[in-house]
């Protein structure tokens, strides 16, 4: 066998025939990569985003009340459904008593003004009913379909006969009065950023002292004093409107709840109703 004889002259060179290798431990054990700064790593980094438990599904939040805009939406639309077929019932029943002879004749009797008071009483019953006793039964189907039917044929019922007590052009002049006033403080209501959702004590006065004003004008009867207090009462319930607008149109201090979509059209059609009412009484004629 013959060898190299360099071999024995550099003893730390290896032999010809071995390969070096570089030590270190195999590729299985490879630790992984260090964090990258900040603290988090690429697995952390590509995980996919968690629901938010706190705000909903999703991260999204819960739009059970009016927050949402599509239920906002729906909402609205279905109070003025409601508040359309209440219109269309109250005057339906201004132009029967106009029209027919023996019912204008029977509410302008004597009985027709006892069960015109006794109205007011079984109307301001259903009122403190439903404020202090029931207020779920504006939310049970169909207990509030029953409650608030009663009370648009009691309003209906009101603002026909008093209707019945002046001409019918006074009549016609009110109603398109009335119909201009509450379109236009409908849309101030949509477009103002005023929140009158926050001065429900200064409407409380305001009731209070229109309340103490009509109950002077009954004793003394005074047509001037009659007269500015209906002009009076038409800017009240104006403003009356334009709360109970934002507190449908949601977004401001307080709102209506999405449930209450029957009681928000009654609300806006007790508004209208006495704006009619007060109208009339400004500037009808009476037979």
């Amino acid at each position: 066998m013959s060898h190299d004889p360099n071999t024995f002259n550099n003893p730390s060179a290896p032999p010809g025939d071995y390969q070096s290798y570089q030590l270190g431990p195999p590729d299985a054990y490879q630790s992984s990569p260090p964090p990258q700064a900040g603290g988090s790593s690429p697995q952390a980094a590509e995980s996919p985003p968690q629901a938010n438990n706190a705000t909903g599904t999703d991260g999204w939040g819960d739009f059970s009340s009016l927050d949402g805009k599509e239920i906002r939406r729906v909402f609205v639309r279905n109070v003025y459904a409601i508040l359309m077929i209440q219109l269309l019932v109250g005057f339906g029943i201004i132009a029967l008593f106009h029209f027919t002879p023996s019912i204008r004749a029977f509410v302008r009797s004597s009985s027709g003004l006892w069960l015109y008071l006794a109205l007011i009483i079984a109307f301001i019953v259903i009122c403190i009913t439903l404020v202090c006793c029931c207020q779920c039964a504006s939310r049970q189907f169909p207990a509030n379909l029953i409650i608030f039917g009663m009370g648009t044929l009691l309003m209906s019922y009101m603002m026909g006969m008093i209707s019945a007590f002046y001409e019918t052009d006074s009549v016609l002049i009110a109603v398109g009065i009335t119909a201009f006033v509450c379109f236009g403080v409908t849309i101030f209501s949509f477009q103002t950023k005023y929140d009158f959702t926050s001065c429900f004590g200064v409407l409380f006065v305001i009731s209070i002292a229109l309340m103490g004003f009509g109950i002077v004008c009954i004793f003394t009867r005074s047509q001037i004093l009659y007269t500015v207090y209906a002009g009076l009462g038409a800017v009240a319930f104006s403003i009356y409107l334009a709360v109970d607008t934002q507190l449908i149109m949601g977004g401001k201090r307080q709102e209506i709840s999405g449930e209450d979509h029957i009681a928000a059209a009654y609300m806006l059609y007790t508004d209208i109703v006495n704006i009619f009412i007060f109208m009339l009484e400004l500037l009808g004629k009476r037979q």
